[in-house]
């Protein structure tokens, strides 16, 4: 499989799913942030420390830029998900909400893609886990 067609699977996928939490968040915005916030910190932070022991322990060089390149994606995944919560209670409707949650789920997706492109460019398999 070629880098193009990761990258628009990656990219479409990530678009599916923005909409898809969209949807949830303008249905029940009350109850669905709060599952959503504590779901998402809660899994993204144990992958972060997952990805980090596996860069540390891993002698291969492959496995050690794979887990490094998953690692920084979900950092920055992390980041911008808790951007997103400082700033969603000081706007005012919900259309700003949702600007504000799209633009960062699109920092997000050409973030890793970007990673995705870097590391493949390498020759480096970042996909197999």
């Amino acid at each position: 499989m070629n880098v193009n067609n990761l990258f628009t699977y990656y990219l479409v996928v990530n678009f599916l799913i923005s909409i898809a939490y969209i949807s949830l968040y303008m249905a029940d915005v009350a109850y669905f942030v709060k599952i959503y916030n504590l779901t998402y910190g809660v899994l993204i932070l144990f992958l972060c420390i997952w990805d980090a022991i596996r860069y540390l322990r891993n002698n291969n060089i492959e496995d050690r830029t794979r887990a490094g390149v998953q690692f920084s994606w979900l950092i920055v995944s992390f980041a911008l998900g808790y951007i997103s919560i400082i700033y969603a209670p000081i706007l005012y409707t919900t259309i700003f909400i949702v600007a504000i949650e799209s633009l960062m789920s699109i920092i997000q997706a050409i973030w890793g893609a970007s990673l995705l492109y870097l590391a493949y460019k390498k020759g480096y398999s970042i996909i197999k886990v």
